[in-house]
Formats: C-alpha cells, structure tokens, sequence
C-alpha cells in the first residue's frame, strides 16, 4: 500500500514539471514579437506618407523664396508674366491717398537674392493676420515691381486679396511706356483665373475695348434702327404728302375746270392792276412802271416799298392839283398828291 502511494507521488510531480516548461516555452516568443517586429513596420508606414506629402508640394521646387514659413504664415507662388526682369518686390496694405513713395512701401522682399526673369516662379510666405495703422484687419494689398533695367518704369498691382491667393501671376497688357501692368490669380481652392485688367482700366479711365466693341454694336444697332425708322417715317411722311399734294392738285383742277378759275382769273387781273402785295419784291420778269401803276391810289411809301427808292425827287404847287411830288425812276416816273389828312398818295405813273 505504501508502495503504491510514492509511485502515485512521482506520477503526479512529473506531471506538473511538463506542465510548467510548456508554458515558459510558448509565452517567451510571443513577447518577442510584441516588442520587436510590430512596432518596426508601424514606423515604416508613418515615414512613406510624410514623405509622400513633402513631394506634392506645390512650393516644394521654387528656389526663390520671400519671407519664413511657419504656421502662421500663407503661401503665394509669384510668377513674373512680364517680358522684363525682376529685380525687386514690395508689398503693402492698399492704400487710398495715392502715396507711392518709397517710405510707404517698406522694405523689398527679394532684397538681392534673386531676379526674376520672364516665366520664373517665386514663393513668398506671408503673415496672415495683417492690420493697419488703426488696428484693423487688413485684406486688400498692393503689389510693386522694379525691373533689373533701371530705366524701365516701376510697375504696380492694386487692390489683392493676397491672403485668399495661392498663385499670383503678374502681367503686362501691351508695351512699352503704353503697356498696362495687371494680375491674374487664382484663390485658394479654385481653379477659375480672376483677372484684374477691366478693374485696372476703369481705375486709369481707359474704356475696355471688349466694352467698346459692344457698344459699338449697340450703337450700330441703334443706328441702323433709327435709320429705318428714319426710312419708314421719310417714306411715310413723302406718301402723305404725295396724298395731300394730289388732293390739292385735284382741287386746283376742279377749280380750273370750274367758273372759279375764271373768277381767280379776275381776282388775278385786278390784282396786278390794283391792288398788288406791297410786301412783295417785284420779280425781275415783271414791268417796273406796271408794278408802280397798281399802287396808284395807295401811298408812296408802300410803292416805294415794292420798288424801291427813286433816284431823285422834287415838289411843285399845281394850280388844280395843290402841292404835287415826282419821283424819278430808271424807267417811269411817278407822281404823287396830298389827302385832306396829308398823306402822299400815288396819283400817277408814266
């Protein structure tokens, strides 16, 4: 019985001698693998998309660069669209008293390290929170380039919303001392170009040849409406005097063919004999003396009126007659008498 029990004894001690090797065995690896290989294939990942990143930055390339980057800054890519190269540029709060001396402008972000030629890019890193003079958040700058070429004019840009601008080109509308400096951008997030050039025209007081030629196809339009209105009122107008001037040619034949024409006929006769308009110039067709004889009976200042002034003239008393007036003329003479209220009146003409 003893016997049996210490052989039941050492069963159970090797027992649990296997059972604790086992274990030590299978958790040393697992620490292992916990400490070493996971933690290295994490950091491998994290390395791939930082640099991934740093490649597709659009500013990662541009060698000239304005200003210091960091978190409190924006960026703008410049890039000079202007024949000419640049030497030098400012920046500054836009300002409404037209001030452009230099003190205004502070100092020149290139400040030597670099030109820019035709095409060349720069990056300019720029604070955003910007305030004026009075505190104020600031949101519209000005832009001014000088050129290597010192006698090429300095050129300005106005009125930017530079810190919404991620690219910014400057641009040149013409040549010469005619050409107009003006930018094209692109804000933030967008991909539709904003050209200042319109903007900068109207500011100079020079109309936008895009808004001349409208307005020359309006005023042609205008025109060529007018002109047919002008057509059609004309042709109207002519067809209604055509209507009325035949209305009156059919009266004055009626009439012609009626016993009122010779009644005008009559009216017409005595008209030249007596009674002639004393407005009226004679025509160089008409008698001088027969015009003269129908004022016979009527002043002599209203004959004198039709024929004018006589070259010479006297007064003689006659016996039947009294007091008697001659006036004489190229071709006729006339004489003239006194009415109880002494009026000259024509008497005579031969």
């Amino acid at each position: 019985m003893k016997k049996r029990y210490l052989i039941l004894a050492g069963i159970l001690a090797a027992s649990m001698l296997a059972a604790g090797c086992g274990k030590k065995s299978s958790v040393a690896p697992e620490q292992k693998v916990e400490a070493t290989v996971t933690p290295t294939v994490t950091e491998a990942a994290k390395s791939d998309v930082v640099e991934m990143q740093t490649s597709t930055d659009d500013t990662a390339n541009i060698k000239n660069v304005m200003g210091t980057k960091s978190e409190t800054t924006t960026s703008i890519v410049f890039t000079n669209k202007i024949d000419s190269t640049i030497s030098a540029i400012y920046v500054r709060p836009t300002r409404d008293d037209g001030d452009d001396s230099d003190e205004t402008w502070g100092s020149d972000l290139v400040n030597g390290k670099f030109t820019l030629a035709s095409n060349d890019k720069a990056v300019y890193y720029m604070e955003k929170s910007q305030k004026d003079d009075d505190g104020n958040a600031v949101t519209s700058f000005d832009v001014r380039v000088t050129f290597s070429d010192e006698d090429q004019n300095d050129c300005f840009f106005r009125q930017l919303p530079l810190l919404t601008i991620s690219q910014l080109n400057l641009c040149m509308d013409g040549e010469g001392e005619d050409g107009i400096p003006y930018a094209t951008y692109l804000t933030s997030g967008s991909t539709k170009e904003v050209s200042t050039l319109k903007d900068v025209k109207a500011r100079l007081g020079i109309e936008d040849d895009s808004e001349e030629s409208d307005s020359s196809d309006s005023t042609d339009s205008t025109d060529s409406t007018d002109s047919t209105d002008s057509t059609d009122s004309s042709s109207t107008d002519s067809t209604s005097s055509s209507t009325d001037n035949s209305g009156d040619n059919s009266d004055s034949s009626d009439s012609g063919n009626g016993s009122d024409s010779s009644s005008s006929s009559d009216s017409g006769s005595d008209s030249s004999s007596d009674t002639p308009n004393p407005t009226e110039t004679p025509s160089s067709d008409d008698d001088p003396a027969s015009v003269a004889a129908g004022y016979i009976g009527r002043s002599m200042s209203e004959l004198e009126n039709a024929c004018g002034s006589p070259n010479g003239s006297d007064y003689e008393d006659e016996p039947e007659s009294g007091k008697t007036g001659y006036y004489y003329y190229d071709t006729f003479t006339v004489s003239t008498t006194f009415d109880d209220n002494g009026n000259e009146v024509v008497s005579g003409v031969w």
